[in-house]
C-alpha cells in the first residue's frame, strides 16, 4: 500500500482529485483537500521522495506569482469563507500549489528532463490550466483576458524550467536539520 501512495500514478491521480476540489469546490471542500495534502507531504517528505528544502521555495515562489497577479488586477477571486482579506490568494489556491508542487518530483518529473519542454508546459499548459479554472469561476482574469493569458504565458516560460531546477537542487542549496 505503501508503494502505491508514493508512486507518480497515485501522486497525478491525488493531484487531480485536489485541482477538482480546490477549483470547483473551493472553500466547500478546503476542509478535506488541506489535511489530505498535508498527510500526502508529511507522507513523501518522510519516505525521503521529496526534500523539504526544495518543496517549500516551489511552494513559495508559486504563491508568490499568484499573489503578484492578483496585486497587478490581472488575477480576481471572490471573497469566500477562507478570505485572506484580499492581502493573499484564497486558502484553496495555496494548498493547490503545494499538491503541484509535489508534481514536480513525481508524476511531471520526466517534463524537466528537458528545459525546452518545461518552458513550452509553462507558456502553454500553465495558462491553459488557470483559463479553465476561469471558465469554471474559481478566478477572472478582470478586463483583458488575453493580457492575462500573455502575461501567465511569459512568467511560467521562464518559472517552470527554474522550478525543475529547483527540484534538481542546481538553485536550491539549503540544509535542514531535522
Amino acid at each position: 500500500m505503501l508503494r502505491v501512495l508514493l508512486s507518480k500514478p497515485f501522486n497525478i491521480i491525488a493531484f487531480n482529485l485536489t485541482w477538482l476540489a480546490c477549483v470547483v469546490g473551493r472553500d466547500d471542500y478546503l476542509w478535506l483537500a488541506a489535511p489530505a495534502v498535508l498527510v500526502y507531504v508529511i507522507l513523501l517528505v518522510r519516505h525521503k521522495v521529496i526534500e523539504l528544502n526544495k518543496l517549500l521555495p516551489l511552494i513559495a515562489i508559486g504563491i508568490g506569482i499568484d499573489v503578484l497577479l492578483t496585486a497587478l488586477g490581472i488575477f480576481r477571486f471572490e471573497a469566500g469563507q477562507f478570505d485572506t482579506g484580499g492581502l493573499l490568494i484564497p486558502a484553496w489556491l495555496m494548498v493547490l500549489w503545494v499538491a503541484f508542487s509535489t508534481t514536480l518530483f513525481l508524476s511531471l518529473q520526466m517534463i524537466g528532463r528537458y528545459k525546452m519542454l518545461a518552458a513550452l508546459c509553462g507558456a502553454l499548459v500553465i495558462p491553459f490550466n488557470y483559463a479553465i479554472g476561469e471558465r469554471l469561476g474559481a478566478v477572472s482574469f478582470g478586463d483583458a483576458y488575453a493580457l492575462a493569458l500573455l502575461s501567465m504565458s511569459a512568467i511560467w516560460i521562464i518559472a517552470l524550467p527554474l522550478f525543475y531546477m529547483i527540484v534538481e537542487g542546481k538553485l536550491v542549496r539549503i540544509n535542514v536539520t531535522t
